[in-house]
């Protein structure tokens, strides 16, 4: 007998997962595309090469407020937009074309040092690369076509 309903996950299903080994990531050289290129890889097994694309291409958004009146502590809220795209690098077919979005906070104060600030401001940027990774992958395995396990 069983007690549960029998789902699992697609990214626990090793199957499924074997769709990223025909798939390479293809980023702008800059150190936000290396966080969530790292992100990706780390979530799933993506080719070093490969016939399908995963083209992305980030852009970030920061704004900001003061917290007290005396403006000892300002909150940054970010905002990573990531659009993607996935196609066939012989065909130049698109499989899927999307854009995903994460925003996180941090804040920093005057008595913060620089160094302290830019941490924070790291952080943050690692933990929305997680985010937009995270979605880009479920984006992938919910929108799996047949062309891409070529």
């Amino acid at each position: 007998m069983t007690t549960n309903c029998g789902f699992t996950p697609l990214h626990k299903n090793k199957n499924s997962m074997g769709i990223f080994e025909n798939i390479y990531i293809q980023k702008e050289e800059n150190s936000l595309s290396f966080l969530i290129q790292d992100a990706l890889k780390k979530k799933a097994p993506f080719a070093e090469s490969a016939q399908n694309i995963l083209q992305i291409k980030p852009s970030i958004k920061t704004s900001y407020g003061v917290i007290t009146t005396e403006n000892e502590i300002t909150r940054y809220s970010v905002t990573l937009d990531v659009s993607y795209g996935l196609y066939n690098k012989k065909t130049k077919e698109i499989f899927l074309s999307n854009k995903v979005s994460a925003t996180s906070d941090y804040s920093a104060a005057v008595t913060y040092t620089g160094f302290a600030t830019e941490i924070a401001r790291k952080n943050t940027l690692e933990r929305l690369a997680d985010a937009v990774a995270e979605k880009i992958i479920t984006e992938i395995l919910t929108n799996n076509t047949s062309e891409l396990s070529l």
